[in-house]
């Protein structure tokens, strides 16, 4: 699996952040995955609080929409994500070629873009009924916190932002190979290397991301309000943009490249963990679907 796949490019993903929550809560493995999974309602409703104050109808509308959502993500996504998976284990038992990694990036970039297909409708529909004081609050937060993130980058040299980032990566990891050799930490320092080349890159894109959300609220109200926020979502999980596509598209290739190597250099006991883990987490899928 790619190694940031969920996370390196958190900053460029903050407005979607809480309709995509359930592909992450979907990663968190064992039981936690199916009590995350259940109960999604409530933590999108959770994190939407921290943006934007809404009243008893609003909540208790958006409470029975995600319900519906989450149903029908349940019966249609969940079994694409088991049989992904599915080939992904079977995959594993050899080392993966570029173009393998390269199909499960835009196989499970896909079903990100599916799952937020479905959960942009309940979103639209509490996001149309947003007063021009709650849209107000709802930008004046989202602005605060990408400010805070600035802010607290702006405070790190060049150094202490390649080693806090390769760090995050080796945490990631770890939790999917166990333990890494130093052969494999120098990899994910090179691919730490990589995003920071990308951050100016990065901005402009979540610039630009920021504007279309701006520009789309105030049509919020129109008939074509869900299809257009879906299409936007969709854009910013999977990284699309028309001003930057060429420098994102050679930063995935070298990613690509790196996960390769990466993956050539597993052991029998690193494979088996990733096997294993992989395995346990499609056998929590299935419960989910079937429950």
């Amino acid at each position: 699996m790619r190694a940031d796949s969920f996370g390196a490019t958190k900053m460029v993903r903050m407005i979607p952040q809480i309709t995509a929550i359930s592909l992450t809560l979907i990663l968190l493995g064992g039981c936690a995955t199916r009590l995350a999974y259940n109960n999604l309602d409530y933590w999108v409703g959770y994190n939407l609080s921290n943006y934007v104050s809404l009243d008893s109808r609003l909540e208790s509308s958006l409470d029975g929409g995600l319900a519906r959502a989450l149903e029908r993500h349940r019966g249609q996504e969940l079994p694409k994500l088991h049989r992904a998976l599915d080939q992904l284990v079977v995959d594993l038992s050899i080392p993966l070629t570029f173009s393998q990694v390269r199909g499960y990036y835009h196989t499970f970039n896909n079903l990100g873009k599916s799952s937020i297909a479905v959960l942009a409708e309940p979103l639209a529909d509490m996001l149309s009924g947003l007063t021009e004081q709650q849209v107000a609050e709802l930008d004046r937060k989202i602005t605060t916190r990408l400010n805070e993130i600035n802010q607290e980058r702006a405070g790190l040299a060049p150094g202490q932002k390649l080693a806090k980032r390769t760090e995050r990566l080796e945490d990631f990891t770890q939790d999917w190979i166990g333990s890494l050799t130093s052969k494999q930490e120098a990899m994910l320092q090179e691919l730490a290397g990589y995003q920071l080349e990308m951050e100016p890159v990065f901005l402009a894109i979540r610039s630009y991301y920021l504007d279309s959300w701006r520009a789309l609220m105030q049509q919020r109200n129109s008939p074509n309000f869900e299809s257009q926020l879906s299409q936007l979502l969709q854009k910013i999980v999977s990284l699309e943009t028309p001003h930057h596509q060429a420098e994102v598209n050679f930063y995935l290739n070298r990613r690509f490249e790196l996960m390769r190597r990466l993956n050539h250099t597993l052991s029998d006991k690193q494979r088996g963990y990733l096997i294993s883990k992989l395995t346990g987490l499609r056998k929590d899928v299935a419960v989910l679907i079937n429950q």
